[in-house]
């Protein structure tokens, strides 16, 4: 199943349930804005749908995540949505971050296993744990620092 497809039969208006604004970082400027609907399953069909659109990059049409629940067709829309948005190529920047960054992550892909997507989730946390480490024991010692200063002398 595709993680994401296009429609162009007619079909009932989404309800949209959430919207990201992203600032275009090219000469063209402006918003792109990313809404995402509420996952369904059409009638007569085994396969749930959860439909988003990306509007401001050229092609505004109501795409699809698709997958056997509606938990996993919203997955699937997220990876759409991350996917379509990387492959525009313009630099976009979710409205009021400093750096280029649209808030869509990439996730490790299921597909090759849960021993891969472990393999991968352990890199992501090992790599968090060098960037805390140093923060956290910079706070120990400072509250180690104010403890010290804070005990009553004994004489």
């Amino acid at each position: 199943m595709p993680a994401s497809a296009k429609t162009t039969s007619k079909i009932k208006r989404p309800r949209w349930i959430a919207e990201r604004r992203l600032e275009r970082r090219d000469a063209v400027g402006g918003i792109v804005v990313v809404r995402i609907g509420s996952p369904e399953l059409p009638p007569g069909d085994e396969v749930w749908r959860c439909p988003f659109v990306i509007l401001g990059l050229g092609d505004d049409s109501i795409q699809f995540g698709k997958s056997i629940d509606s938990m996993a067709a919203l997955q699937n829309a997220l990876r759409g949505i991350r996917s379509k948005l990387v492959q525009s190529g313009i630099p976009l920047r979710w409205e009021g971050l400093d750096e280029d960054d649209t808030g869509f992550s990439m996730e490790a892909d299921r597909g090759y296993g849960l021993a891969f997507q472990q393999r991968i989730e352990q890199m992501i946390l090992d790599e968090e744990e060098k960037l805390v480490r140093p923060i956290r024991e910079r706070h120990e010692r400072r509250e180690a620092r104010r403890k010290a200063r804070a005990k009553p002398r004994t004489e």
